[in-house]
């Protein structure tokens, strides 16, 4: 299958990075799209060459097929620019091209190179994009030392933000992550090897790798030290002050954003990011992490970006949700500024952005709001970030506020609910996540669908048969809205195979399909723009999903 690239992010002479790299002045970045992945070692039929068996096992469970996008860029192509003289940095397979590093006066060079495409670059010239921390700490409060000789089993005081989304009861029920690999995405991890409240990760053996993007830095354990800060309301341990939501997971993490700067080239360091977090197998993404403006104002996103599609990192996000991968996303700190919406790749569908309360329920001022864009409903969910318990790199124990550490705590609930609930995909997680929030019946743009609750999702993975609900099948559609040339994605958890049809408003039947396995894509006719209905049959049983398409064509 060829990968489809719109035709505006083919602009073949924008520069995608001018960071002095490694102290050379005259030495920029660029992202090389390459024309195909023809003649490649690699082969969809071999996954096991370049994916772990963890990641295979994934998506036979969920039923994904594995396509071209999925296979590593063709190393004779990587070869052949490297005698341009540029140095390759790093390849990306879902876009098929790589982060290079050349004089400009030698670009040209490779932009001849029979197997180059092109530059990429994701948004027209006045309109990209920016990584911005969406979590930067707001305000330090109470910090207390860590006393290694407390050996009470406790909470301490992230209690709050623990039980607020049910997180105790998990625990008391036995889910605290075991086998469940979450990968982090942050700017560094300054400490995290040595830090008594991460310590039991390493003696425990249950870090799986680390991964830096960033040309100077050699270790994630350089850098910046915000990682460490999300990485302990996960998988923190420390009896009487702090127990991250999920202290018992598996754990990768990636340095992708880069200290001092706001570059464009941060949205490929996350895409590389979360392919290798693929790659590993990873069960959860958590990204403390947000786009919104970049040092080149020129650069900056508009809130029209805030689509889910136009910007590289909320691309990445959906490519990675589609692989089945549960992304969990921090909204954006952005609430009281001029901003104030969520930034990429919050707005990505498939995906959870979180925002941030406080211990009472109250959303945080600073929490950023929605709709996306296309108006579709944002954050999904809200949990603790104001007065969030968390581990610092100095060894301290702080009370941090941020949506930083609103969306770890989520992460942690979702690994327990795929633990506690192993033939569920990501999607059936999700959805539950969503539904089990306190305001579920009335989800708003501020708080989403409120605060989850751990019991609630769970009841609503394993409902009792026989119940008004359990017959009704569970079926998701993305993306919705629906444009011109794009895949509809269908999940299914009922009885297969089960008919579909795509009606218009006045009831006529477009199209007819049949859904044989539990997650397919199909390319709906030509259609005039409108609302459509797809309509899932199954023997007496149907449930029709409104669909928006084309719109904005």
């Amino acid at each position: 299958m060829s990968i489809k690239v719109t035709p505006y992010i083919l602009i073949l002479t924008l520069l995608l990075s001018s960071l002095t790299v490694l102290g050379q002045q005259d030495q920029y970045r660029y992202l090389v799209l390459f024309k195909d992945k023809a003649n490649s070692p690699y082969s969809i039929n071999k996954p096991n060459s370049f994916l772990s068996s963890k990641s295979v096992e994934r998506r036979t469970k969920l039923n994904i097929a594995l396509t071209e996008q999925d296979l590593p860029v063709n190393p004779a192509y990587l070869d052949q620019i490297r005698t341009t003289g540029a140095t390759v940095l790093f390849p990306l397979k879902w876009i098929n091209g790589a982060i290079i590093q050349q004089k400009p006066k030698d670009l040209a060079k490779t932009l001849k190179s029979p197997s180059v495409k092109g530059l990429y670059w994701n948004f027209p010239a006045d309109s990209s994009a920016k990584l911005k921390i969406t979590s930067s700490v707001l305000s330090t409060q109470a910090v207390q030392s860590v006393n290694a000789s407390d050996a009470s089993i406790d909470y301490g005081n992230s209690l709050t933000q623990i039980s607020q989304i049910g997180v105790d009861i998990m625990h008391a029920k036995g889910f605290h992550g075991e086998n469940v690999l979450i990968s982090l995405l942050d700017n560094g991890y300054l400490n995290a090897n040595i830090a008594t409240f991460l310590q039991k990760i390493y003696s425990e053996n249950r870090l799986v790798g680390t991964l830096t993007t960033s040309p100077g830095l050699s270790s994630v354990y350089q850098g910046g030290s915000h990682g460490t800060e999300v990485l302990s309301a996960i998988a923190g341990q420390y009896p009487g002050k702090l127990y991250g939501t999920a202290y018992q997971a598996k754990i990768a993490i990636a340095q992708t954003e880069e200290e001092d700067t706001e570059l464009i080239v941060e949205e490929a360091n996350w895409l590389r990011a979360a392919e290798w977090a693929d790659s590993l197998g990873t069960d959860i993404i958590s990204s403390s992490l947000g786009y919104s403006e970049f040092d080149n104002t020129k650069q900056n996103h508009t809130y029209a970006d805030m689509n889910g599609k136009n910007t590289l990192v909320s691309n990445a996000a959906h490519w990675a949700a589609h692989r089945g991968i549960i992304c969990v996303i921090s909204a954006g700190n952005e609430g009281s500024g001029t901003w104030k919406y969520i930034t990429a790749p919050a707005d990505a569908d498939s995906i959870l952005a979180v925002g941030a309360v406080d211990r009472t329920g109250l959303r945080g001022s600073f929490s950023s709001q929605g709709p996306t864009f296309d108006k579709r409903i944002k954050p999904d969910i809200s949990a603790m970030g104001l007065g969030t318990i968390v581990g610092l790199p100095s060894g301290l124990i702080s009370s941090l506020n941020g949506t930083s550490f609103s969306a770890p705590l989520v992460a942690g609930l979702a690994a327990g609910l795929i633990q506690s609930n192993p033939t569920k995909n990501n999607f059936q997680v999700i959805d539950a996540i969503r539904r089990s929030g306190n305001q579920q019946d009335k989800p708003d743009n501020f708080l989403g669908w409120g605060i989850p609750n751990f019991d609630r999702a769970f009841n609503l993975l394993n409902t009792v048969l026989g119940t008004e609900e359990s017959k009704e099948p569970l079926v998701e559609i993305f993306p919705n809205p629906l444009r011109t040339g794009e895949k509809l994605t269908i999940h299914i958890d009922y009885s297969l195979p089960i008919s579909m049809e795509i009606c218009n408003s006045q009831g006529a039947v477009m199209m007819k399909h049949i859904v044989n396995s539990a997650q397919e894509e199909v390319y709906l006719p030509p259609l005039a723009s409108g609302k459509y209905f797809v309509r899932f049959t199954l023997g007496g049983i149907q449930k029709v999903i409104p669909l928006l398409y084309n719109l904005g064509e």
